[in-house]
């Protein structure tokens, strides 16, 4: 970009560079008494030529022999060039201006800054900290550290929003800072450095081309023109850019112009150009808000056009430039109020740009001192209960370690365009516009039903869903015993998983407090009518038969069968282990058994639902497809007493024995009439 149309703000970044430049103040040792040389270098820079000072610089780094300069000169060079947004180049010769022993700590900040846009993170955060440490009172350094810790947060975890690099709008050169220029969003303004209406002139500040307003329309086949640079009545000499329509009136263009005259420090200006429906642009009028050594810029109009956004360096603000906000009250008023600062919430002590203000009043921004990850995020403000605003950073994909700003949206829908440097696989450019949309969140819930004990597919079996939206149907699975459904956003789910000769499951699911896409995947294990179901995780003290605590919570899942299957009677039956003799485990085993029924009754089952069974160590344990997978035996051994004391190891017999020790419970009848309660 453009770095004095951002210029209102850092570097590259207003139009960009040039609508930020013009806002910048450097950093400068002025105490010192250099040779003439540095000083002519001096003088270009402290005009915002930065790529012609980075060259007079450079030549002078050769030439200088004071070493006390010579690393002033370094520092100088390494501002030019992040100024010029040559982040790898500026990192290096910020490392040199640091090993020279560059006095100003400040010079640990922009080095972590060019760290941080070279996705450094670890390395940026501890320079950050290092200078915090050396400027103990000034916050930024530790703010920049966590958003380094942040930004990699966000890189691992993604936001739904899908971009794409729009080829079709941008070229070799810088592209940024698009607006949708028609009702029905088919035209596009957006400013490039690419060869405009006066020709390719070089920008003494960026080294760019001069900055030009260019237009594209949406054709039948729905693909972009080839974009065209809007008339002269709007492209100057100067850099222009930054293009906004007033309101929901496409016939007042409000863009940025950012004059250079030699050995003069002028501001970016707003202006106006006018046309009727169906004609060209003809009249241009600059909008007296401000002095023209006091930069304004990136305006952006409420759909009703009465209020404007833009950003200023004017006095008074809380940094760099911030963001302000001027009223009128009507559409073709050319009287506008007195600028009001946005305030703390939305400015800081770094640089606020780019504002888009949405016909919701949300409020759109870029910023480079807002924890973010890296040179300039953008940010969402919306209005809290108490009236104030609460920033969000739009985080990873829209934002990236590299510039990122210049949003806009189509009306009301969750896409648009935004403008990035990054350069990631199909940027063409120094600065190129992305498309972005979010898509609807899908939820599905997917899975498989198996038989619980051989594990293999339950095919065919019928799924009844409802939801608290209302949603009642079945659905059958397939014959491998997979479904899948898509599930609604904002509901609570219940289903019933249903097949003769098996019991009835049921699961919970649950959208209501999704705030992305997911699939539930869920595996749905049938227990067989015909065969005992052991009721796992039920413990006893040696030789007790109460229930441990920790036992209520499987059994409470028990109670959950019943009710779902509320026409079973069930055998509660308790099995011991081969220790000790035949009568005593087949004691403890009934009073075992009879501990669970009495747990089940307390829970609300019919006492005529439930037999309680012990049945000592006379039914030893017959090894499923199941226990094999966890247990060193094979499917159909028998754990009887006489396998079990041939086993090799003490371990192996123990496990067995562990096996052994079980509840289980196996139904009765199918045909259970529930009692009516008068």
């Amino acid at each position: 970009m453009n770095y004095r149309l951002l210029s209102i703000f850092d570097s590259k970044r207003m139009l960009r560079l040039v609508f930020i430049l013009a806002f910048v103040f450097p950093l400068t040792l002025s105490a010192q008494e250099w040779s003439k040389v540095t000083k002519r270098c001096d003088a270009v820079y402290e005009t915002n030529e930065f790529f012609k000072a980075y060259n007079m610089y450079k030549e002078a780094y050769k030439k200088v022999e004071n070493k006390q300069e010579k690393t002033y000169i370094a520092f100088q060079m390494a501002q030019c060039l992040r100024f010029m947004n040559q982040t790898v180049k500026a990192e290096a010769a910020y490392l040199r201006a640091i090993t020279r022993g560059y006095p100003d700590p400040m010079v640990y900040y922009y080095y972590a800054e060019m760290l941080k846009k070279n996705t450094k993170y670890t390395e940026a955060a501890q320079n950050f900290e290092e200078y915090s440490k050396r400027v103990p009172g000034d916050k930024k350094g530790t703010e920049a550290a966590v958003g380094c810790r942040m930004a990699a947060e966000w890189m691992a975890s993604p936001t739904r929003y899908v971009i794409e690099n729009r080829k079709e709008l941008n070229s070799k050169e810088g592209e940024f800072a698009a607006a949708y220029a028609s009702a029905d969003f088919d035209v596009i303004y957006f400013t490039s450095t690419r060869t405009g209406i006066h020709g390719n002139k070089i920008n003494p500040v960026t080294g760019d081309n001069y900055t030009d307003i260019f237009e594209t329309r949406l054709e039948k086949k729905g693909t972009w023109s080839k974009p065209e640079a809007v008339n002269d009545t709007v492209n100057s000499v100067n850099d222009d850019g930054t293009p906004a329509f007033g309101g929901d009136n496409f016939n007042n263009l409000y863009f940025t112009r950012c004059k250079i005259v030699r050995g003069m420090k002028l501001g970016c200006q707003i202006y106006l150009a006018r046309r009727q429906p169906g004609d060209d642009w003809l009249n241009v009028d600059g909008l007296a808000i401000a002095h023209d050594s006091i930069s304004i810029a990136h305006p952006t109009l409420s759909k009703d056009g009465l209020t404007m956004y833009f950003v200023s360096d004017m006095a008074g603000g809380f940094g760099g430039n911030d963001i302000y906000m001027i009223t009128r009250k009507s559409k073709t008023s050319n009287k506008w109020e007195a600028p009001v600062n946005m305030g703390m919430d939305i400015n800081t002590a770094g640089n606020e740009v780019f504002p888009f203000i949405r016909e919701n009043g949300i409020l759109y921004f870029a910023s480079d001192y807002h924890p973010g990850m890296g040179g300039l995020d953008i940010f969402k403000a919306t209005r809290g209960e108490d009236d104030r605003w609460v920033v969000e950073n739009m985080r990873y994909p829209i934002n990236s370690p590299a510039d990122d700003f210049a949003i806009v949206f189509k009306g009301n829908k969750e896409e648009g365009l935004f403008s990035s440097s990054r350069k990631a696989e199909g940027a063409k450019g120094k600065d190129d516009i992305y498309s972005f949309v979010l898509p609807p969140m899908e939820f599905i819930l997917e899975g498989r039903i198996i038989d619980d004990q051989s594990e293999k597919s339950v095919p065919s079996t019928r799924i009844k869903i409802m939801g608290s939206d209302g949603t009642d149907l079945d659905i059958t699975t397939k014959e491998d015993g997979s479904f899948r459904y898509k599930l609604n956003p904002h509901t609570d789910y219940v289903y019933v998983v249903k097949k003769e000769g098996y019991l009835n499951s049921r699961e919970k699911v649950s959208t209501a407090e999704m705030a992305d896409s997911k699939t539930f995947t869920h595996t749905i294990r049938m227990s067989s009518i015909t065969s005992p179901v052991e009721v796992e995780n039920v413990f006893y003290d040696f030789g007790k038969w109460e229930l441990r605590e920790e036992s209520k919570k499987e059994l409470d899942h028990l109670v959950q069968i019943l009710n779902t299957n509320p026409n079973i009677t069930i055998e509660l039956g308790s099995h011991t282990d081969m220790v000790g003799d035949s009568l005593s485990n087949m004691i403890l085993s009934q009073r075992r058994a009879q501990s669970v029924v009495d747990y089940l009754l307390q829970k609300g089952i019919a006492k005529d639902r439930l037999v309680a069974k012990g049945y000592g160590k006379s039914v030893p344990k017959t090894i499923t497809a199941k226990l094999a997978k966890s247990y060193p035996f094979k499917e159909g051994d028998v754990l009887t007493e006489d396998y079990i004391r041939q086993l090799a190891t003490d371990e192996l017999k123990e496990k067995a024995n562990q096996i052994n020790r079980r509840t289980e419970f196996k139904v009765l009848s199918t045909n259970y009439i529930p009692e009516i309660e008068d």
